[in-house]
């Protein structure tokens, strides 16, 4: 007697994703290392039961254990992808599953688990083991079969097709019987793999199997079709019998998983925000099926600025362009309110400027996902459809998944460009630091020699500083320093920037302005440094010199001379400039 497994359903921590199918993971010594729930449930087993054990281990009858770890061996053993149908007895019966075994690392050769992801097809398998009855038990059988069944025979014409076909079709069945395949309307890319299959099983006897993709009338479909000989009556051998299981939610879980990974690898490697956005936004418009997807920062509730789109911006536009946010668009309600929202016809939507934009562009329905960073609403992942209706509860828990790692990915982004800054910040002052100040003039000097452009670096330093810490004390030397770099960053224009080299002492890489120039601008900063009165410290003077590239040959020459023309200011009395000749 046939050993059957009892189904309960239980709470495990193992179950690798919610809405995840019959998922087993195994290492490559055939131990369970997780199983999502619908597995659980179809082993009739709790989590810890299974997850560490061999199926033999863990109790599942001999007809089970023994072909399944034999196509588990194959599949470690080999690397590959193996697949193959299995009779599972449980206390609803009978079941048969399709399992996929695809070993993981099977791309270095050595694999290190295998990952079963099962399909029940039961109803399918039942109508084959019966279709071999012919004529009117034939029809009776399959009438009501939930697969599409058809009959096609060795003229490659259609003999019969069952409810479930001319439903996914959208053809009546007198359109579809008695016509060859090539003529009932499929693709001709599709048509000629089945006229090959079809002649394929009637030349060897032996069953087939074909993946392919569909258009019905409720849009894009995946079926899984086993071909089969008809075995008996009077047309033996003469037929091929046709079953199909519509795979699509199997296939859609796979492509979801698959993008999630790329959009993961990126993150992962930190790449740039913009690059990130372009990959997401990429990922998620081919999966949604969507015309097209965005990444948007928000300025405020009515303003944000578009960080990457798929498609691409036209060349020279660029992306990084403002838009306007009105609660009548899907991302200006997420903008507002911080939630998911989906405007399913933007028609039936209140007309303003920003719909009659997005209606311009040719869409007719949108979706909104926040990001969230460090609990701010940092801005949204949004996809458009030039099809109402387009988007509903699947799609929009598939936006969310890419905008929870795009989210992620703003904060590394954001996380590295704060560490960027205080490594180029001097933290008293709020100006550059040393590091920042060479690596800025590395750069200068660069532009400067390719496009013959001046170039002056001046060098200022306090004069008699010492004496501010020593009568009125550190805080308030420390409060003239901070001074000092809020009146000198005033005083640069943009493009100039200003460092603090150490103590009392700050640099100012002037591009564009020869040393005569750049002397104008460090006396307005002297006169600004004079005025300082904090902490009870005024009357505050300072040195400078400055040195201009037509005297410099190079970087350590600049820092050279300019600090040698800031020793001959002092030595002159202070409280002056000097140019180095």
């Amino acid at each position: 007697m046939r050993a059957v497994a009892r189904m309960r359903s239980r709470e495990t921590t193992t179950d690798p994703g919610e809405g995840e199918g019959i998922v087993l993971q195994l290492d490559r010594d055939l131990r369970h290392v997780r199983a999502s729930e619908a597995a659980l449930a179809m082993v009739g087993l709790p989590a810890e039961a299974l997850v560490g054990r061999t199926s033999g281990e863990a109790g599942l009858p001999p007809e089970v254990v023994d072909p399944l770890e034999r196509e588990l061996r194959a599949a470690v053993a080999s690397g590959e992808e193996h697949q193959f149908e299995l009779e599972m007895p449980t206390s609803e019966g009978l079941r048969w599953l399709h399992l996929r075994l695809v070993p993981a690392g099977a791309e270095e050769g050595t694999p290190g688990c295998v990952t079963v992801m099962a399909t029940d097809i039961t109803a399918r398998k039942h109508a084959e083991l019966r279709l071999s009855a012919g004529g009117a038990a034939f029809r009776a059988l399959v009438e009501d079969s939930p697969d599409p069944i058809a009959l096609i025979d060795a003229d490659l014409r259609v003999t019969f097709v069952n409810d479930a076909l001319v439903r996914a079709g959208g053809r009546r069945a007198s359109g579809i019987i008695g016509r060859t395949i090539g003529e009932t309307g499929l693709p001709p890319e599709i048509a000629g793999r089945w006229e090959d299959a079809v002649r394929t099983v009637l030349a060897t006897g032996e069953r087939l199997a074909i993946d392919f993709r569909f258009t019905t009338p409720e849009g894009p479909r995946w079926f899984s079709a086993r071909l089969l000989p008809e075995q008996e009556g009077d047309r033996r051998g003469e037929r091929v019998i046709v079953a199909c299981t519509d795979v699509t939610d199997r296939v859609n879980r796979e492509a979801e998983q698959a993008a999630l990974r790329r959009v993961a690898t990126v993150v992962a490697r930190e790449a740039d925000l913009a690059e990130i956005g372009r990959v997401v936004a990429q990922e998620a418009a081919l999966l949604l099926n969507a015309s097209g997807s965005a990444v948007y920062r928000f300025e405020s509730e009515d303003r944000a600025t578009c960080v990457a789109a798929h498609p691409p911006a036209a060349p020279g536009s660029g992306e990084a362009t403002a838009i306007t946010l009105t609660p009548s668009t899907a991302t200006g309600r997420t903008a507002r309110t911080g939630e998911a929202t989906c405007i399913e016809d933007y028609r039936a939507a209140p007309v303003d400027s920003s719909v009659r934009e997005v209606l311009a562009a040719g869409l007719r329905s949108g979706i909104a996902s926040p990001l969230w960073t460090r609990g701010r609403l940092w801005g949204a992942l949004t996809a458009g459809s030039s099809r109402a209706h387009a988007f509903g509860p699947a799609e929009e828990r598939r936006l969310a998944a890419f905008a929870e790692l795009a989210a992620i990915a703003v904060a590394n982004a954001e996380t590295r460009e704060e560490l960027d800054r205080l490594a180029d910040t001097d933290p008293l002052t709020g100006l550059a630091n040393r590091r920042a100040l060479t690596a800025r003039l590395n750069g200068e000097v660069e532009r400067a020699r390719r496009h013959g452009h001046a170039l002056s670096l001046a060098i200022l330093d306090l004069d008699d500083f010492k004496m501010v810490n020593d009568t009125l004390g550190h805080q308030a030397g420390d409060a003239v320093l901070a001074e000092v770099g809020r009146r000198l960053t005033a005083t640069c224009r943009a493009g100039e920037l200003v460092a603090r080299m150490g103590g009392e002492e700050f640099a100012w890489i002037l591009p564009l302005s020869d040393a005569d120039a750049s002397v104008v601008a460090v006396e307005r900063a002297r006169a600004a440094i004079a005025g300082i009165d904090v902490e009870g410290a005024s009357g505050i003077t300072c040195s400078a010199g400055i040195c201009d590239l037509s005297v410099a040959g190079d970087v350590d020459a600049l820092l050279r001379r300019a600090d040698r023309a800031l020793y001959i200011a002092k030595e002159a009395g202070r409280d002056r400039v000097e140019i180095a000749r």
